[in-house]
């Protein structure tokens, strides 16, 4: 029985269909506001890469990254990047916007993904209640994105591949249903091109979706038809990947390898599957995305028991829900049987995405045999809106596993010392690790290395050092040494990154005379390193709060006090330090005592009455020492300004108490950020030996 054959009733089923869509929305939005940037932890992969290759969409360039293909997300994302710089220009250039900001940039695709996956979810559902006049029909189909934490996290959240994956699989799942319900089991050309043109869409967004061709395949009547699919499927391939089509060669060579060797991305043996393992990891595929796992059962259950009615009535007769059933399983098992070759969650996302279909089906089977056709659509919709809740439920809690922000202030606070010094120095950052010069790192690379000298030119005193090769690039050309760096920058060489091993100090991080890096900030996730006769040590606040409690500051080595925190306003990340008449002070650092020719430098970040902020050093006899720094005039982002305090140790200094704090002494509150303090020891420099 339909929903209601009456428009007015129609639409009002519509609007309910929004609820959903609405939720996926917010919710999506949520978390891309919570994740903050995608560089935190080293998660840029692959939304940097996405990134640059939309930037070069965006520039009719040729695409570097080929490997999914994801020309369909490139290109989308080439629009949206010019239409955002159009709107709001950032800069003079759109390449110079994108690589001066590019994590604000990346949080427009990543709201982008959530606007276009929850709209096409509507229009699709909308769509099935249009033609086929039944509403919970068109609900259970809202709710298959629900089923996996990895489809609501990659396909609403991400600039990824994923997302374009995912709407030709909701299409090619609402075409089937459709051709379920309103064909009658008869071939339909008009079928044959949409399934073909969703086909060529899906394969050209990542070729995964090779499987979901059985679909089509298994209920399109004829071999002529079949044909007329696959060529259908095979030019809209070529239209959607047609800015790559001079990089076909590459592409089949990349298929290749993933298809003759069994490790992923096209490494390890030369063998198809790696039979020592393949069983146990296709267990744990159906134990990872149980919902799935239950629904393909359930399926196969339905399809035996059709198999043995048939055989039982000797009838000879398929019904069009038993050719849907049989061909969406068969894609799910071949689903299945595919990714267990390289086993990852998140590679189930196409054959998760078209349980509509056999959810639906199920729905009709399920509720067949109950004849009053009243009754049977009041028993539908309370077994969709049970399932409804379960799986809303369900797939929230996973996608909430998938990802973390615990570690989001940590992230933040070291690229802020990283960055907040305010001398020329070169900065070596690891590759893989955890920063933007790491994410715009990875994305050049998977852009055919592009933008190497706009990178130098935006970030001329940033370096990569390459873990995995050992070698240390100025964004691309020819390698560095240490010891290139050092006379380049006069011994003010730092590097940032994940902890790195003897060997590789040693290899790579030694200077002549055997001097080698040494930490001066961090611990045993990310350090900053620097060569011991420049940098003694190094201590950093950026005001960042924990998990967002602004109870819970994060605690630095070597501060005292870090002071109120607020989320008004920041500098840098999502909080700073308040001060106010009743609480002046912001930040402290602990009493200790300098050697004579000892250099010391410290900065504060500001906002508020210019004249009543201070840095202060103070000895314990003030009468030997009480120095005060105001802020200076520039303004360095918005209406911040930073403070400057340079303080050379005397011989009538030495081994004396000194303290160092930041305070208003005014009676507005004010705001504080990013404190830094770096001692440069007395000790000869490598350079002047």
């Amino acid at each position: 029985m339909p929903f209601s054959a009456k428009p007015f009733n129609k639409i009002f089923g519509i609007l309910l269909l929004t609820f959903i869509p609405l939720i996926l929305f917010f919710g999506s939005l949520d978390t891309i506001k919570d994740r903050d940037k995608s560089w935190y932890g080293g998660g840029y992969d692959p939304e940097y890469a996405y990134l640059f290759n939309s930037l070069n969409m965006a520039r009719l360039k040729l695409a570097g990254h080929i490997d999914h293909p994801g020309t369909t997300m490139q290109v989308t994302g080439g629009l949206i990047l010019r239409a955002s710089w159009l709107i709001d220009k950032r800069d003079e250039t759109l390449t110079k916007a994108v690589l001066s900001e590019p994590e604000h940039y990346i949080r427009i695709l990543n709201n982008s993904t959530a606007v276009i996956g929850s709209v096409a979810l509507w229009i699709l559902s909308s769509l099935l209640l249009i033609r086929t006049g039944n509403f919970w029909f068109a609900l259970l189909f809202q709710a298959t994105p629900f089923i996996s934490g990895f489809v609501l996290f990659n396909g609403f959240t991400r600039i990824t591949q994923e997302l374009m994956q995912m709407v030709a699989a909701f299409a090619l799942s609402a075409t089937a249903i459709l051709w379920y319900i309103r064909s009658g089991g008869k071939t339909d050309n008009r079928y044959i091109l949409l399934f073909g043109i969703i086909s060529g869409f899906g394969i050209a967004s990542k070729i995964l979706f090779i499987p979901l061709m059985i679909i089509p395949l298994v209920i399109i009547n004829g071999l002529k038809s079949k044909i007329r699919y696959i060529l259908t499927s095979v030019l809209a391939f070529v239209v959607f990947t047609l800015p790559v089509a001079k990089l076909y060669p590459n592409m089949i060579y990349w298929i290749y390898r993933l298809f003759v060797h069994s490790g992923q991305y096209g490494s390890g043996e030369m063998e198809i599957v790696d039979t020592s393992r393949y069983f146990d990891d296709l267990v744990n595929l159906f134990i990872v995305s149980p919902i799935l796992s239950v629904i393909v059962g359930l399926s196969i259950v339905i399809i035996i028991i059709s198999v043995i009615k048939k055989r039982i009535s000797q009838s000879t007769r398929l019904e069009p829900y038993h050719k849907v059933l049989i061909a969406v399983t068969l894609a799910q098992v071949a689903g299945f049987l595919l990714v267990a070759k390289q086993p990852k969650e998140s590679y189930l996302l196409p054959y998760e995405c078209v349980a509509g279909i056999n959810a639906v089906i199920i729905l009709h089977v399920i509720t067949s045999f109950i004849r009053n056709l009243r009754f049977r659509y009041i028993t539908q919709g309370i077994l969709t809106l049970l399932m409804v809740f379960f799986v809303v439920i369900y797939g929230n809690t996973r996608k909430l596993k998938i990802y973390s922000t615990e570690k989001n202030a940590f992230w933040e606070n070291h690229w802020q010392a990283v960055i907040s010094d305010t001398e020329p120095r070169a900065v070596i950052f690891s590759d893989p690790g955890s920063s933007p010069i790491s994410g715009l790192y990875f994305g050049n690379a998977y852009s055919i290395r592009r933008y190497v000298n706009d990178l130098q030119t935006i970030y001329p005193d940033y370096y990569v050092y390459e873990r995995y090769s050992g070698r240390i690039y100025h964004w691309g050309g020819e390698p560095f040494s240490i010891s290139d760096l050092t006379k380049k920058y006069n011994g003010r060489v730092f590097y940032s990154g994940q902890v790195l091993t003897d060997k590789e100090i040693t290899e790579f991080f030694t200077v002549r005379d055997s001097i080698a890096f040494q930490k001066i900030y961090g611990n045993d996730r990310q350090v900053i390193m620097a060569l011991p006769e420049t940098s003694q040590y190094l201590v950093f606040s950026s005001a960042e709060a924990i998990s967002g409690d602004l109870n819970l500051p994060l605690q630095e080595t070597g501060m005292q006090h870090i002071g109120i925190l607020t989320d008004e306003k920041a500098f840098a990340g999502k909080t700073s330090a308040i001060t106010t008449p009743e609480w002046p002070y912001a930040f402290s650092v602990a009493q200790q005592a300098f050697q004579e020719g000892d250099s010391i430098t410290v900065s504060v970040m500001v906002q508020g009455t210019s004249s009543a902020l201070k840095l202060v050093a103070s000895a314990d006899n003030s009468s030997l020492l009480y120095m005060t720094a105001s802020p200076s005039g520039v303004f360095e982002k918005d209406d911040w300004k930073r403070i400057v305090l340079n303080l050379k140790i005397t011989k009538s200094l030495e081994g004396l108490p000194i303290k160092f704090y930041a305070y208003n002494n005014g009676n507005k509150k004010a705001y504080f950020d990013n404190f830094r303090l770096e001692v440069i020891s007395k000790q000869p420099r490598i350079f002047d030996k």
